[in-house]
């Protein structure tokens, strides 16, 4: 007999570890994974049996592994912004992230297929040097809107990826974010 396939993936336990940056209950987390509440309670359990997370009655909160763990990510990614940029594709929800000083860019098309592979419609990949633009594209357009959600530094990356829902969004944009970070090539490999 064949248990129940999970319908959540590695992206989604790094999408829930991230959501400990800020005290939040088990409930919350769900709306805001967009699972339900046992998606939730096995993704909880998986990072609490990796030790990211320890437990008591009154819920779930970073172990000192899961602390360190955070702390090494958020030094080098920042954590998934909903963002309104109606720059490209108006109709879709968008989620961005900050990928910190990234020397070797992967051609923007092989991204685009990771972020593709993973549900969302695609991304936008920006780097940044003085401004935001677009690598290896002469097109000059403005992306104060985006600037604005972000401290920015040469040679960051802003990842953008747009779907019809803020979970596909999420989960495009951080798998490419984890083809560009090693920190986070870690995690979602020990989960």
């Amino acid at each position: 007999m064949v248990g129940n396939i999970p319908n959540f993936t590695k992206i989604d336990i790094l999408r829930c570890f991230l959501k400990f940056g800020k005290n939040i209950g088990r409930q919350e987390i769900a709306k805001e994974l967009g699972l339900g509440e046992g998606t939730t309670r096995t993704i909880l359990g998986i990072l609490k049996s990796k030790k990211f997370l320890d437990s008591t009655k009154k819920g779930h909160f970073l172990s000192r592994k899961g602390s360190e763990m955070l702390s090494q990510i958020c030094e080098s990614v920042s954590l998934p912004k909903i963002v309104a940029y109606d720059g490209v594709y108006p109709e879709f929800k968008k989620a961005a992230v900050l990928v910190r000083n990234v020397v070797n860019l992967k051609e923007a098309y092989k991204l685009r297929d990771v972020a593709v592979k993973n549900s969302a419609e695609g991304v936008l990949i920006l780097k940044f040097k003085g401004r935001l633009y677009v690598p290896d594209f002469d097109h000059k357009q403005d992306y104060k809107e985006l600037e604005k959600h972000f401290e920015l530094k040469d040679n960051d990356v802003l990842l953008v990826a747009f779907s019809n829902d803020k979970r596909t969004a999420e989960n495009g944009v951080l798998a490419v974010a984890i083809e560009l970070n090693d920190t986070l090539k870690k995690f979602t490999n020990d989960v």
